[in-house]
């Protein structure tokens, strides 16, 4: 048998009260001395003597009886009682809370979405909550965020809980479960409540330090959505814009999409996504010599679609330029090279002519303050990177070093041969060096010679640098047919860092940087009605823009306007609304299943609270009442 326990045991001392309650009945009553002409009345006096004596006075007394009760009532209510759960009910319970992109899919019968399933669970588990229990809600995307500490305040939590809203960003657990590994090193957590769709990644590269319950909602309906959109420059004036939608498992009615350019209709095509088929590809041309923003947005007419964010995706055309190409003064095969291809604006003067070029090919590490997002050194070791590797020119009458093998997927050797190039310098390794100690120094090699690298890669951001450790000159690169083609493809890797040739929707998360004015403060207007206020730095970028919300992002400067940008959810996975049933974490699985809610503590004290005032009821009902019957 488990006893009632109490959440607030000093309420106990109100009990006193009862003590001045009862001594007023214990008072006698004081009357007045008088003569009287007849014994008669005697038995009325030995009455009332009777009746003062303090337990005869108790006798048949109601109201006293009533306000006892009355009184334990409320006492008790203000202690709070329960029976508790038993000690294996969770101390520390943190809630995480799923509002990815997928969790705003609507059901087949209602509009209902996956959150508000989501939020029902939460909220039986916070109102199930016991006495000594705590809860931490979490909600998550592909970050996590903290809502609350860990407290028993149920109303503090269900505020929390209703504040939360779906974002347009995929799912992913991994953040928010280090979140909750971080809080298990503060309070003993031994349990963690994940309330998902289930559309997240199977893989998550988490160790487990406690026992994860996996509870999932109900899928939603079919959905088509928009998972990829990018254009691709044909001429200075046209560009080939591709659309990708994808559907859900399931049948789906037919679908338009609408293609506009600054909200003039450029294209509209039919679409029908089946279980079969569960992708179609859209081309549209586009003919326009500026700045475009371009919208793709599908409708239903006559069927319905479970998910609304992934119908719609913006993409801004930029204008058409010539590359920006500097090259050193001394590397007359490279200028050449670059004067044959078409849209190039090359500087190949002593001094560069501007600080900021698209791509930049030197034989020198001093750039003279100059920059560019794709680098070509020629001829060039880097300084950290020399006591690993060593060159020098071949000695007389010995054999030209000669390409072993390079790789062939490199956006820079895509196409080219390099199996007849010979070097008159040789680079090998210095003892002791290897290809690992190169990778662990950031460095790729791209192109092997027999004793040692000839070509490496860095990446840095969205930086590239390529170094030929080997000067072209003192080759025959020059003089075979890869040596234009390795041009071209860096041309084009530079037409595209530059978004000149080809360019993709953007995904919701981060803008990417914009070029504007240096140290000027721009403000962004969010399709959610919000504005950011950002800084550009010296060098002239704007970075660090928030960009969750599927929608327009305008960037102005003291009121003007400086560029239109858009973002879709592009997400696959989001758009097929599929769930998974197995995760698989750094040391096990665990499987989605339906899990009990945690039990909570049984209150009662709203039971003695409503006694309470039924007693009171009773109380003035019958002391009020006129003798015949009717209240008085």
């Amino acid at each position: 048998m488990s006893w009632p326990s109490f959440s607030f045991p000093m309420g106990a001392w109100f009990f006193a009260v009862l003590i001045p309650v009862i001594i007023m009945y214990f008072l006698k009553l004081k009357r007045p001395r008088v003569e009287i002409s007849s014994l008669a009345l005697w038995q009325a006096v030995i009455n009332d003597q009777r009746v003062n004596s303090p337990f005869q006075r108790f006798r048949r007394n109601l109201l006293l009886l009533l306000q006892l009760i009355l009184l334990i009532l409320i006492i008790l209510a203000l202690m709070q009682p329960f029976l508790s759960a038993g000690p294996e009910t969770a101390e520390y319970l943190p809630i995480l809370i799923d509002c990815s992109a997928s969790m705003s899919a609507r059901g087949d019968t209602d509009d209902t979405t996956r959150l508000d399933l989501a939020k029902e669970k939460a909220r039986a588990l916070i109102e199930n909550l016991r006495g000594q229990g705590r809860i931490a809600l979490f909600s998550f995307d592909t970050t996590g965020r903290r809502l609350t500490e860990f407290t028993d305040d149920q109303s503090r939590l269900l505020r929390a809980l209703d504040k939360i809203k779906p974002s347009h960003r995929p799912g992913s657990l991994d953040e928010v479960l280090r979140m909750a590994d971080a809080y298990s090193r503060s309070a003993p957590i031994e349990r963690v409540v994940v309330i998902t769709d289930g559309n997240l990644k199977e893989s998550v590269d988490f160790e487990l330090p406690f026992e994860l319950s996996l509870q999932p909602v109900a899928a939603g309906g079919v959905n088509v959505g928009i998972t990829e959109m990018n254009a691709r420059r044909s001429d200075r004036e046209s560009w080939e814009v591709f659309v990708r939608v994808s559907g859900s498992v399931g049948e789906v009615g037919d679908a338009e999409l609408t293609l506009t350019m600054d909200d003039r209709v450029v294209g509209r095509e039919q679409v029908s996504v089946s279980p079969d088929e569960p992708t179609e590809r859209l081309v549209f041309t586009v003919d326009t010599p500026n700045t475009a923003l371009l919208q793709a947005k599908l409708t239903f007419p006559g069927s319905k679609d479970s998910l609304d964010i992934d119908n719609s995706v913006w993409l801004s055309l930029p204008q058409p330029r010539s590359l920006k190409v500097r090259t050193s003064p001394d590397l007359y095969s490279w200028q050449h090279a670059f004067n044959v291809l078409e849209g190039i604006e090359l500087d190949a003067a002593e001094s560069p002519q501007v600080p900021e070029y698209d791509l930049i090919v030197s034989d020198s590490m001093d750039l003279a303050g100059i920059d560019a997002p794709i680098l070509v050194y020629v001829g060039l070791v880097p300084d950290e990177i020399s006591d690993l590797v060593s060159v020098a020119e071949t000695e007389p009458g010995e054999e030209p070093t000669e390409v072993v093998v390079w790789e062939a997927t490199s956006p820079l050797l895509q196409h080219v041969k390099l199996r007849q190039v010979q070097i008159a310098e040789k680079a090998r390794y210095v003892s002791g060096a290897d290809e690992a100690k190169l990778e662990d120094r950031g460095y790729e090699v791209l192109v092997h010679g027999a004793n040692g690298p000839l070509l490496l890669q860095k990446r840095q951001g969205l930086r590239t640098e390529y170094f030929f450790l080997f000067h072209t000159d003192r080759s025959t690169l020059p003089y075979r047919l890869a040596f234009p083609i390795l041009v071209s493809n860096a041309t084009q890797a530079a037409l595209k860092q530059a978004s000149l040739s080809e360019v993709s929707a953007i995904p919701t998360g981060v803008l990417p940087p914009i070029a504007v004015e240096p140290e000027r403060s721009f403000t962004v207007s969010r399709p959610d009605g919000d504005i950011q206020t950002l800084q550009s730095t010296p060098s002239g970028m704007l970075s660090g823009i928030s960009a969750d919300v599927v929608g327009k992002y305008e960037i102005e400067d003291s009121g003007d306007l400086v560029a239109t940008l858009g973002t879709g959810t592009l997400n696959s996975m989001e758009t097929s609304l599929r769930s998974v049933d197995d995760f698989k974490f750094n040391d096990l699985s665990v499987e989605v299943e339906e899990s009990e809610l945690v039990e909570g503590d049984q209150r009662f004290w709203r039971i003695l609270a409503f006694l309470a005032f039924a007693f009171l009821l009773i109380e003035w009902w019958y002391f009020q009442r006129d003798k015949s019957g009717a209240v008085a």
